[in-house]
């Protein structure tokens, strides 16, 4: 039964693993896309604000400045938070729990005899 128990824990461990490997790569993969639409959205918007720079001269500029400015400080945030997103690293639970050297039945903490074999635990 203790082994039994085990390998369920382990096959619980490796499909939380890999629903966190999922959901980064999907998070990854959402953020790739937001990034790459905004940069497509700052190449308009500088584009833009070049040829109404060429149209208007000094006046009304500040408008398409500010746009560009916003856009850029979107991207950088977006690149940012991509970065994080890859550099995540599963992190293993930590388990406490101790285990027969004999019969590899789990035992609780503070045990000193396991309680199927009856095998003294150091």
């Amino acid at each position: 039964m203790a082994l039994f128990d085990r390998l369920t824990k382990g096959v619980s461990e490796a499909a939380d693993r890999a629903k966190f490997e999922t959901d980064k790569a999907l998070r990854v993969r959402r953020l790739n896309s937001e990034v790459d639409k905004l940069e497509g959205e700052l190449g308009q918007a500088t584009m833009a604000t070049g040829k109404k720079a060429i149209e208007l001269r000094p006046a009304g500029l500040e408008e398409w400045i500010e746009q560009v400015e916003k856009l850029d400080a979107q991207l950088a945030a977006k690149k940012e938070e991509l970065e994080k997103a890859r550099a995540e690293e599963y992190v293993e639970p930590e388990s406490k729990a101790k285990f027969c050297p004999k019969c590899g039945t789990e035992l609780p903490e503070g045990t000193k005899f396991c309680s199927s074999c009856g095998e003294k635990i150091s």
